[in-house]
């Protein structure tokens, strides 16, 4: 059920600040009800926190002018409070101005209120708690051809004209603005009203605030605009967030922290297999020039390999020369060449023992070995073998 708040502020002669709760999709009265006019509206507040509020204020006290403009935009805004001064004879640091949207050429509409009036609605509304959505005039909720009476006040607004002024100098007003047009005439109902107008038709209301809400229809304006923008609303809804939203933001940078800290070690672990790969490679073929160890690696590799490696007798021999030196760590490859079908190995052992158990080892995987010169060491032996298949 979508409902509003109606809050009307007391006209001269009025004491008090009533207030309707309505339901747009019923029509009807909520509940309904008057403070006295310079109270609190912290009840108010506090009942309906979440209801949109809309204020109303006595059309007596703002005036509403029409401009025109040859620039649009914050041009023509900077260039409004000029094109008004002459109209409204007073001084503008005194006057709040508001208009609505500014289209160079175009008429333009602009509320004028006195900045005395603002102040005492702006404290009375800034910590009520109340979700204002606009403060207007009242002739500025109403649709237009419409006339709205009482004993004491009328509010008009036609298409060229629109004020809130007493009943009793609504035949006046109506000569000068008025026109030829035919309004619909809202009538309060028991009350003496001595008017007589080209109305359209004519009906009756029991209370004012609720024929209001009937006929509401806003301008798309509001007065609380400028240094009398209210803060409330979102400073509350901040306040009801503030510890999820820090608490998020808490959760998503240590959840970035984390990620980068993840990309961090990963970059580390790629930086050292890199490393890893130039030591295989340097160990492979010493004092050759580094320059993408994974690309060179299969360069070579298909060299040795003529290109097929199904027909190639290298990888099964690094095969089988692998399975003979598992286990076996007294024995360490410092080089390895392959050609023309023969393997030469430079290794470096603890001792001849070594040497020999690992030439045993070849000879079981059918390899014919041949011995070169080996040479001491400080830290053991290094010499050469040349394999062959066996029975070549």
């Amino acid at each position: 059920m979508s409902e509003r708040l109606l809050l009307s502020m007391p006209a001269d002669g009025d004491l008090r600040i009533h207030w309707l709760h309505w339901s747009d999709s019923t029509q009807q009265r909520l509940d309904t009800g008057s403070i006295e006019a310079g109270g609190s509206l912290d009840d108010l507040g506090e009942r309906f926190a979440g209801v949109p509020c809309y204020v109303i204020v006595p059309g007596e006290w703002v005036s509403w002018q029409q401009v025109v403009l040859p620039k649009g935009g914050r041009v023509g805004l900077a260039a409004l409070p000029f094109q008004l001064e002459e109209q409204l004879c007073s001084d503008l640091d005194s006057l709040h101005l508001v208009c609505g949207n500014i289209v160079a050429n175009q008429p333009s509409d602009v509320l004028v209120v006195d900045r005395q009036r603002m102040d005492e609605w702006f404290a009375l509304l800034k910590d009520s708690g109340l979700k204002v959505k606009s403060l207007l005039p009242d002739y500025a909720v109403l649709p237009e051809n419409v006339v709205l009476l009482d004993e004491r006040r009328a509010t008009v607004r036609l298409p060229a004209a629109a004020a809130s002024l007493s009943t009793d100098n609504l035949s006046a007003w109506w000569q000068v603005a008025g026109g030829d047009v035919s309004p619909r005439c809202y009538s309060e109902q028991g009350a003496a009203i001595a008017v007589s107008l080209p109305a359209e038709s004519t009906q009756t209301y029991e209370q004012r605030l609720e024929q209001i809400a009937r006929l509401f229809s806003p301008w798309p304006m509001n007065l609380l605009s400028g240094d009398y923008r209210l803060k409330e609303e979102s400073n509350v809804l901040w306040q009801r967030l503030r510890w999820p939203v820090v608490l998020a933001g808490l959760l998503l940078a240590l959840h970035w922290l984390s990620l980068g800290l993840e990309i961090a070690d990963s970059r580390r672990q790629i930086a050292l297999y890199e490393q890893g790969i130039d030591d295989i490679y340097r160990d492979t073929f010493p004092g050759a020039r580094i320059v993408n160890a994974r690309s060179q690696m299969r360069s070579q590799l298909a060299a040795l390999e003529g290109g097929n490696v199904e027909q190639s007798a290298f990888m099964p021999w690094l095969d089988r020369i692998a399975r003979a030196s598992k286990g076996d760590s007294g024995i360490s490859l410092q080089q390895l060449n392959y050609e023309k079908n023969a393997v030469k190995v430079l290794i470096a052992a603890d001792g001849y023992e070594q040497v020999d158990r690992w030439v045993a080892a070849l000879l079981s995987q059918g390899f014919e070995v041949e011995r070169g010169a080996f040479g001491q060491e400080q830290t053991g032996i290094t010499g050469q073998l040349v394999l062959r298949e066996g029975g070549k």
